[in-house]
């Protein structure tokens, strides 16, 4: 804002009844100026107090957002587990539907609402519960296949080892090969060979 700007001229008691009657109480511009000229009288144009708003919503929105980055810190910083707390959450909503039917059964919308965050709630637990399993069924598999290649890896090492025309770093890179794979050893030996030269 300018020096000159009509809303340098308030108090800053004046200032925050001005954002409550824009911000909270949703008055709109017409219904402010009149407040204005009535409570603080002064004079502003619908185009100054436009201009006004957008800044301190632009303001606002900043504080809001690092306020939310503080708190969200301050909650990862303590031991709770996002499993309880997710669980306290369905459990909350779950009662707040309860209450909503018993005393306002009328209000539809906030009910359908808060009845679709629960559906949401369980379908997200049975992705999880999939995930998991699907997660196990992998390692599972997984561990099954490498039991079938183990006679094979250790067939193979014995070889090496008992290979006397191999020297000792021959072996390795060899064993290297067989347990990670030919591109994997060929991009450790280049990094090894970057550091060596001194890239």
């Amino acid at each position: 804002m300018r020096d000159d700007s009509t809303w340098n001229q308030l108090t800053p008691e004046q200032r925050e009844t001005l954002e409550d009657w824009l911000f909270d109480e949703n008055l709109g511009y017409a219904k402010t100026l009149e407040r204005i000229q009535k409570e603080f009288g002064m004079e502003a144009t619908m185009a100054s107090l436009g201009r006004f708003y957008r800044r301190r919503a632009r303001e606002r929105q900043v504080e809001e957002l690092v306020e939310a980055q503080a708190a969200a810190s301050e909650l990862n910083d303590l031991p709770v587990s996002v499993a309880s707390l997710r669980e306290a959450a369905v459990k909350l909503v779950g009662k707040a539907v309860l209450k909503l039917a018993g005393e306002r059964p009328e209000e539809l919308e906030q009910l359908v609402s808060f009845t679709k965050l629960l559906l949401e709630s369980e379908g997200n637990d049975l992705r999880r519960s999939r995930l998991k399993l699907a997660e196990q069924y992998f390692h599972f598999e997984a561990t099954a296949a490498s039991l079938d290649e183990l006679p094979k890896i250790r067939a193979y090492l014995d070889v090496i080892g008992d290979d006397s025309s191999l020297s000792h770093d021959e072996k390795i890179k060899r064993v290297q090969m067989i347990m990670f794979g030919w591109k994997k050893y060929k991009s450790d030996e280049a990094k090894s060979d970057e550091s060596k030269n001194g890239n």
